[in-house]
């Protein structure tokens, strides 16, 4: 079942009449997600309850999307347009019908969050809401929610193969990062190397030092120093994203601080790892993670300040409940769901490591897709 018949089905099911992706300068990630093309010129797609699928492209790039849908066995008829008047005028055929889903988020600033749906501009919105006053437009939140959250057997196919690839790349940065590089330098050789396969899931965070110490530290020019070098990294090849954080050791010996706290966070990530099971509360991995390290004598609670991990798939921070112990609900992970987990320590203005692995949620016991190194790998 190609992802527009499987949107089919789920419109079916909360009765709606069609799903509608209008995208414009790749402000719509599901526009790429659905054609496994990226059209940048303003288009239009409708996913219709009854399957006559239609897909408005500009006149340019038709040909582009009619052999991507063919590639992937997508039923759609593909009408192109060479005017605004000519993509209006069809448009509001699709649309003249009592319920279409679009892509908005309900609720976002509310314990159970749907801002995973909200790409639609709000000037594309009011248009489609004159183009069609009789037509209630519902959010698409529920249709991406069951696309996406839990993969399919392809797309896991797609994340051993990412994952694969990436931890391969990891493997060469100390053939090539030395001291007195910048972090940019690192970062460029990094997606230089993923250019050559696929592309960089999100720009690579490169820390040395006390930059170390900072989760969403931007890469800067700062040159790497003898010490912790944290590198947090992605590459996406075909519908999967890899997202890993290896914490290097630059020049000499780790001191036994560094090592001490290493080894307390690749232990406690192999706790978290025995709840990524099915049925299991996303709560509970990050709890038994932080009681590991509490009994190592770390203070979590000054020294791990962000969640243990977020869904992965077609983005790097996928759809799907978090990793928390602050997680909203009692939300359960679910057989095939794909997640990161990454405990961190970090010392303000002096260092911190992060050790990040990818994981399959499994009926009994998690699949680690990926795996740090046991003992930090000196450069």
């Amino acid at each position: 079942m190609n992802k527009f018949e499987k949107a089919q089905q789920i419109l079916q099911e909360i009765n709606g009449d069609g799903w509608l992706i209008v995208c414009n300068e790749d402000n719509d990630i599901h526009s790429r997600y659905l054609l496994g093309v990226a059209s940048h010129a303003l288009h239009a797609i409708f996913i219709a309850v009854d399957g006559n699928h239609r897909v408005l492209p500009v006149v340019m790039e038709a040909n582009m999307v009619r052999n991507s849908l063919k590639n992937k066995r997508v039923n759609a008829e593909v009408i192109p347009f060479n005017s605004m008047k000519e993509f209006a005028d069809n448009l509001k055929l699709l649309i003249n019908k009592p319920k279409i889903a679009l892509d908005f988020g309900e609720n976002i600033f509310e314990d159970t969050t749907t801002s995973y749906a909200d790409y639609i501009p709000v000037g594309t919105h009011l248009a489609l809401q004159k183009m069609a006053p009789n037509t209630d437009f519902i959010s698409a939140a529920p249709i991406i929610y069951a696309l996406r959250s839990v993969k399919s057997t392809e797309e896991l196919k797609d994340l051993r193969n990412v994952c694969k690839a990436t931890i391969e790349i990891l493997k060469t940065v100390p053939d090539f990062a030395k001291k007195d590089m910048t972090e940019k330098e690192v970062m460029a050789k990094l997606e230089y190397e993923y250019a050559k396969v696929g592309k960089p899931a999100f720009p690579a965070i490169v820390g040395t030092g006390e930059h170390s110490a900072d989760p969403h530290h931007n890469t800067s020019n700062k040159k790497i120093k003898p010490g912790p070098l944290l590198i947090d990294t992605g590459l996406q090849i075909d519908d999967m994203c890899s997202d890993i954080t290896w914490t290097y050791w630059v020049e000499g010996n780790p001191s036994e601080e560094f090592i001490d706290a290493y080894n307390a966070l690749y232990q406690a990530k192999e706790v978290a790892n025995t709840y990524y099971t099915d049925g299991t509360s996303s709560r509970v991995p990050s709890i038994k993670c932080r009681e590991y390290l509490a009994e190592k004598g770390f203070d979590h609670e000054k020294l791990f300040f962000h969640g243990l991990g977020h869904a992965l798939g077609f983005e790097a921070h996928d759809v799907g409940p978090r990793i928390s112990r602050a997680a909203p609900g009692n939300t359960p992970l679910k057989e095939n769901m794909v997640y990161t987990n990454e405990p961190g320590l970090y010392w303000i203005g002096k260092w911190g490591i992060r050790l990040e692995d990818d994981v399959i949620v499994g009926k009994e016991k998690c699949e680690q897709v990926t795996s740090n190194p046991k003992d930090p790998i000196i450069i």
